[in-house]
């Protein structure tokens, strides 16, 4: 009987949201609450995680909810996550086609309390990628349910500005010396307060939109799209091994074959050239998830960084595996494994391996081991909303993402796609030499109301992206070994954040959003086991949104 009623439900709730079905090609961004709430909706009914390869087409989001709406007996999470789903509802002029011209106004402010030591965009937590434009005005287009298109004019302020202070004459991975140059001091994160509008001539404009845009083309169990925004692979909270969600605007073209019990995906990603050097520089990777049972989800990953004048077309083929291309000039490797385990209704466990370099006891190389690991246990409950509580703990070694040549780092431009650049690791965003303890607490009301209060420790070793990867320069192999965190000092930083996010019932299109972070830093000697220079900041962003 009770499967009976739940089944009820469940056709109840695709029946009502059928006359405003969004396209079904078209991708969902990660920052939609859909992917928390199926997420928690799995975890509640004890079984392993859905696909971590991210974002979702809308297809593919409708197979993986409607597994789980029939099992759950959350039908009001189930009901929100369907409405998260077919939230785009695009004017229909024919059966064929269907448009949407949108507006969005974010009005946002920025206040903090020590300038002089908390200056650029990586001091601050809600940065260039969490900033948004004051404008975005957004086309959408829709063919027979199968093509989807998608982009976006944004209109805002730069996170760089005229007399913002530089330097280029600091070594940075594999790029070539001055050819990066970055922010010493800028002006948009160290006054202590700012809103996102332009106040003077010397403020530029942005120059590196849209930030997120598709062309996808998708059927019932597959989906190709073609675009820029946040990709993810794998379910970590402080981020992931490979590839990781806190590049928000990554030029991409992706693949994938899915079913209930596994899921294909090929995936080339097109890194910025900031720096004026001539060598093209593509990731190229594939993904493979499987299901054995229904508590146990599993996958592995195989992928390669590639630079060079021009790509051998060879290179592209999917089915290739990546290890044997024997062209260490040209390619950097990086495989992963990773492990989403239902221990018990309401509890999971996520992990993560990823594999850079191994030396074998028989070799006579001197290049260090790199390696990392990821792993979470996340709770979730109901209780006047639904709760999720999360620890993770993730480490990798010192020469993680870097090799002489060629490595894992991307730049990216902040003034017209060119110097000075934001430095970023295309894995796990606290990068080499790293070990990351995580705490988190989420709370969502289903209505108007989200919350999450996080704490993260990050310790960080001798190997930054500032520094050498060898005891012989960036030029070298890389000889520095684990574990993490490597030197003879350590730098800690405590971050302890408050977000949060109101829809008014009154006006849906509507949101206020803000973020209250405390940061405080210290260097860590390992033999007197004493901390100096001491810095802290607090921050808070406050915004709204309303989009017509």
């Amino acid at each position: 009987m009770k499967r009976l009623v739940l089944l009820v439900a469940t056709l109840l709730i695709c029946v009502s949201l059928a006359a405003q079905s969004s396209p079904s090609s078209r991708m969902i961004p990660l920052s939609s609450p859909l992917y928390g709430q199926v997420d928690t909706l799995y975890r509640l009914a004890g079984l392993a995680l859905p696909s971590a390869s991210r974002p979702w087409s809308t297809q593919e989001a409708r197979q993986i909810l409607s597994t789980i709406t029939e099992l759950s007996e959350y039908q009001d999470l189930a009901k929100k996550a369907w409405q998260n789903i077919e939230a785009t509802e695009l004017k229909q002029i024919s059966p064929t086609f269907g448009y949407l011209l949108s507006t969005t106004v974010n009005l946002e402010g920025y206040a903090h309390t020590n300038p002089t030591q908390f200056k650029t965009p990586s001091d601050w937590l809600y940065s260039v990628d969490e900033r948004k434009p004051l404008f975005r005005f957004t086309m959408e287009m829709d063919f027979s349910d199968r093509l989807y298109f998608s982009t976006s004019v944004d209109i805002g302020v730069s996170s760089q500005r005229d007399g913002d202070i530089t330097d280029s004459t600091t070594t940075i991975g594999a790029f070539k010396l001055g050819n990066v140059s970055l922010l010493q001091t800028a002006y948009r994160y160290q006054k202590y307060l700012l809103p996102n509008i332009p106040l003077s001539g010397a403020d530029n404009m942005l120059a590196d939109w849209p930030r997120e845009s598709q062309l996808s083309l998708a059927g019932d169990w597959w989906s190709l799209t073609t675009g820029r925004g946040a990709l993810s692979w794998g379910s970590g909270q402080s981020g992931n091994l490979v590839l990781g969600s806190h590049i928000t605007n990554h030029n991409h073209l992706k693949a994938s074959f899915f079913a209930e019990q596994a899921k294909l995906e090929f995936l080339y990603l097109f890194l910025p050239n900031s720096t004026g050097e001539t060598e093209q520089r593509i990731f190229l990777g594939h993904r493979l998830e499987a299901q054995p049972a229904s508590w146990a989800r599993i996958a592995i990953t195989e992928n390669v960084m590639y630079e060079g004048s021009s790509l051998i077309l060879a290179y592209l083929d999917p089915t290739y595996i990546y290890h044997n291309l024997y062209d260490s000039d040209h390619l950097n490797a990086i495989a992963s494994l990773e492990a989403d385990i239902a221990i018990l209704p309401s509890l999971s466990l996520h992990g993560q391996f990823a594999l850079d370099q191994f030396q074998l006891p028989n070799e006579t190389s001197t290049i260090a081991n790199a390696m990392a690991g990821l792993v979470n246990l996340s709770y979730s409950w109901e209780q006047k909303g639904f709760w999720t509580a999360s620890a993770e703990f993730a480490t990798t070694d010192p020469t993680m993402y870097r090799r002489e040549g060629i490595d894992f780092l991307v730049a990216r431009g902040l003034h017209n796609n060119g110097n000075p650049v934001l430095i970023d690791y295309l894995g796990y965003q606290y990068g080499s030499d790293s070990q990351v303890f995580a705490l988190s607490l989420a709370y969502d009301n289903l209505t108007n109301l989200k919350l999450l209060l996080s704490t993260t420790l990050h310790r960080q070793g001798e190997v930054t992206y500032l520094t050498s990867h060898s005891s012989g320069g960036n030029t070298q192999e890389p000889d520095i070994k684990g574990p993490s965190p490597s030197g003879t000092q350590v730098k800690e930083t405590l971050v302890i954040s408050l977000k949060g996010t109101y829809t008014p019932s009154w006006k849906e299109n509507l949101s206020f959003n803000g973020q209250l972070d405390w940061i405080g830093k210290r260097t860590y000697t390992k033999a007197t086991k004493s901390g100096s220079d001491h810095q802290s900041d607090f921050q808070l962003s406050l915004g709204c949104s309303l989009t017509f």
